[in-house]
């Protein structure tokens, strides 16, 4: 072989080393980063209501219709309060699909916040985890939430079982 040959071969053998100590250091800092946050995390909300101008309580949204919601977060039904819980929906209706609403979630606590989108209709909804900030900045997932409202005859309850993603 020739020294050019071996000189390469060095080269390249130093550059892959190289490379796979950097993904080593990447892949130590990523999970160092995910293990800050909770893979689950099961909340429970109480005094949830929903506020529109334009519709009394017990009135049923129409499409077009905006509201907005809020309730407070807590580690367990009756638990320790941990945040909050803040959503804006619009009433949706669809020819090809039933109606629903589309919905921000975000949920605020003190050491971060967490955003969630989707659609919801009767029942629990499935959203998706777009974002957060603070411990959980660059969280992803899913979550499935059933919201209680008191405005549309529920008892002022939600819960909420995320699953968070790196």
């Amino acid at each position: 072989m020739g020294e050019a040959s071996r000189t390469s071969s060095r080269r390249g053998l130093l550059g892959r080393a190289l490379v796979l100590a950097a993904g080593a250091v990447g892949l130590q800092a990523g999970a160092a980063d995910a293990a800050a946050v909770p893979a689950t995390l099961r909340l429970y909300g109480s005094g949830l209501h929903l506020h529109s101008r334009s519709r009394r309580p017990g009135q049923v949204p129409e499409k077009g219709e905006r509201f907005t919601g809020y309730a407070q977060l807590s580690d367990s039904p009756g638990g320790r309060v941990v945040g909050h819980f803040t959503s804006a929906f619009l009433a949706v209706d669809s020819p090809f699909g039933g109606g629903g609403s589309q919905e921000l979630h975000t949920f605020t606590f003190d050491d971060g916040t967490l955003l969630g989108l989707g659609l919801a209709a009767d029942g629990p909804g499935e959203f998706a985890i777009v974002g957060g900030t603070g411990r959980f900045r660059g969280a992803r997932g899913w979550y499935v939430a059933l919201q209680q409202p008191r405005e549309l005859g529920g008892d002022g309850t939600a819960e909420f079982h995320l699953t968070l993603a790196r």
